[in-house]
């Protein structure tokens, strides 16, 4: 079981067998991880560490709870098993950000219409992947379908949907900051603001 990737919430370990294990971190993994990814404290100070990691539990435990009263497709977020109240096995895909950096402006494009497609099947049943990172939270499968990745961040409260519709957080620089090819960036800014308008 190999290691191949760690959040402020998980650690994953690639297991071999087409799927990968996303561990959620213990508190004082989850602190570690912060203090790492934060300094030398520009942004978030360790004082604030004990509050994401208690809102992070508690997002989780509630978006797993969202998948289940939606019967979401399992096909759309890679196929989950639960093995306990946080951690799970998940198909292992291919990020979308390591896919982006290598491909041209048109095929990112047609990533960003699949991106698009799925959040509004997401909508249209009752909740959505809070932050719409798309290059962090999403990757293809094998069968070339687009899945959402990060299951641990989702909103179903009419009110905070409204809300992250309204504020537009796509715009933020780790959402679409992080789409480097700039026609690319501007078409997905572009494509989430259409896609907001229509459900507000």
């Amino acid at each position: 079981m190999k290691k191949i990737g760690e959040g402020w919430q998980y650690s994953v370990y690639d297991l071999g067998n087409g799927q990968v294990l996303k561990k959620y971190h213990s508190w004082a993994g989850s602190f570690w991880v912060m203090f790492k990814d934060c300094y030398p404290f520009t942004n978030h100070w360790p004082t604030e560490f004990p509050d994401f990691i208690r809102a992070g539990r508690q997002i989780a435990i509630e978006s797993f709870k969202i998948l289940k009263k939606h019967q979401v497709p399992p096909e759309w977020i890679g196929n989950p098993k639960f093995l306990s109240d946080l951690d799970f096995e998940q198909d292992k895909v291919r990020p979308l950000h390591e896919i982006f950096e290598t491909a041209l402006t048109e095929e990112i494009k047609k990533y960003i219409d699949l991106f698009i497609e799925l959040n509004s099947r997401f909508l249209k049943i009752g909740f959505i992947d809070k932050s719409f990172n798309i290059t962090k939270n999403y990757g293809i499968a094998k069968n070339g379908n687009l899945v959402l990745t990060d299951i641990g961040e989702l909103f179903s409260d009419p009110e905070k949907i409204k809300r992250q519709l309204n504020d537009k957080v796509w715009y933020k620089s780790y959402v679409g900051g992080c789409i480097k090819d700039l026609d690319a960036r501007k078409y997905f800014l572009d494509q989430m603001d259409k896609f907001a308008k229509a459900y507000r």
